[in-house]
């Protein structure tokens, strides 16, 4: 016992000095938290902020987020919390029955309708849906004639597939309101909208399938849904023009650990311990040669439920091209663009092939992200209600093409506070009436 306290000053000296050490070299290569940070930068020691004394701040700030085995010390603070309380510090995911997550807009979509998020008014959110899908009717009728084949892929929330697992409604307090699928189904039917329906399959499957459509701890459809699923898109695609594509071989499935995304909400919990899941089950895709068959491009605007696909399949052997416009902003998959603000628009969808707008059941109240409006205003003539003509496009092309005279029309675009595509059309329209 005498030795006790030698012991105790040597591990907390040791403990320290393994601490420092981290903070500052870092040689134990740890985990990385998941989740957005904010990273701070290292402040600079001036003595203008030394007099206003925010480089102490700073300097706090700075070190909160390097101090060493922060990512252990917060993965045991947050199972702390979640084992012994069962809540999690991460305000937009729910914990429904049986551990079972789910993301808190889907959760609200679910007993009151995502539309208060955009209006209390259900008047008001069917006449824009209404505007929605008879404009895409219209996109679509144009596209076509150009060789280009647009359509809905709508995708079930995991809300919608698993209600059972769902929380108990403590915070919602609205009727419940217009729901963006059951109202576009209605009327993509009315007009002829080209789109899949993947939320009544789903539904159907889900009684007699043996392996989980959406993960226990994930909020996009599980690996090998999706894999079935785009093998079935493939074949809708093919169907609106008879074109041949590749066809895939999805072998049998098989148990396996969990593989991304199907625990991305649980990797956002930061816990030191997994939740005990649902099985995870997947299959390999192997692409049968044909030497008859097409390699067409695909543009798929929409939602994070393409990432699953894109992890299954090798997009590269199926597609020429296929840009994947995230929310029609952040362009993947494409070297030549990363952002949808410095494409050609019209050039991009007429090269196409097919335009996937991809959403599951939340996302579908912003369905196109703009994307639908912005093709219409460069395609479709307000004043005479009528697609524009081919010398109109020709002048929005050559506009486009033309690097300074786009940059004058930026200018004069967030001048008068209107979109660049509105800009360009008026442009293109003013040219061809005034050219002598």
């Amino acid at each position: 016992m005498k030795r006790l306290p030698n012991i105790l000053r040597f591990v907390t000296v040791a403990f320290f000095l393994i601490l420092m050490l981290q903070t500052a070299f870092q040689f134990i290569s740890l985990k990385s938290l998941k989740g957005f940070t904010n990273k701070k930068e290292a402040p600079k020691f001036t003595y203008e902020n030394y007099v206003k004394g925010t480089f102490q701040k700073d300097f706090e700030a700075y070190n909160k987020e390097r101090f060493g085995f922060r990512e252990w010390s917060l993965r045991l603070y947050n199972q702390y919390i979640w084992s012994c309380y069962h809540k999690t510090h991460n305000g937009w995911i729910d914990i429904g029955k049986d551990d079972w997550l789910y993301e808190s807009e889907f959760v609200r979509d679910h007993y009151e309708s995502m539309m208060y998020k955009y209006t209390s008014d259900s008047a008001e959110m069917k006449r824009r849906f209404d505007e929605t899908a008879e404009n895409l009717f219209k996109l679509q009728e144009i596209l076509k004639t150009h060789g280009t084949y647009i359509f809905v892929n709508m995708i079930p929330g995991k809300d919608v597939i698993y209600p059972e697992y769902l929380p108990e409604n403590t915070k919602y307090t609205h009727t419940d309101g217009i729901h963006a699928y059951d109202y576009y189904k209605k009327r993509f039917d009315e007009l002829g909208v080209n789109y899949i329906d993947n939320v009544e399959w789903f539904k159907h499957l889900k009684g007699t399938v043996d392996y989980p459509l959406f993960p226990k701890t994930g909020t996009h459809w599980s690996n090998l849904a999706a894999t079935y699923a785009f093998d079935s898109i493939m074949r809708y695609m093919e169907s609106l023009n008879g074109m041949n594509m590749l066809n895939v071989n999805i072998g049998e499935k098989y148990a396996d650990k969990v593989r991304e995304p199907d625990d991305d909400l649980e990797q956002l919990f930061n816990l030191a311990l997994p939740i005990k899941p649902n099985k995870h089950y997947y299959a390999d895709v192997t692409i049968i040669p044909d030497t008859t068959a097409v390699k067409p491009t695909l543009i798929t605007i929409g939602d994070s439920y393409f990432w699953t696909i894109s992890y299954n399949f090798k997009l590269k052997q199926l597609f020429t091209r296929y840009p994947y416009w995230y929310y029609n902003s952040t362009i993947y998959f494409d070297p030549d663009n990363n952002s949808t603000k410095d494409i050609n628009l019209l050039q991009e969808i007429f090269n196409a092939d097919y335009i996937m707008l991809n959403y599951c059941t939340v996302q579908l109240y912003k369905l196109g992200n703009g994307f639908i409006e912005n093709a219409m205003t460069l395609l479709y003539d307000e004043e005479t209600q009528t697609p524009v003509s081919q010398e109109v496009i020709n002048m929005i092309q050559h506009i486009y093409s033309d690097k300074n005279w786009l940059n004058d029309i930026k200018t004069k675009a967030e001048k008068n506070k209107i979109s660049l595509e509105r800009q360009v059309a008026l442009d293109a329209k003013w040219m061809i009436n005034n050219q002598q």
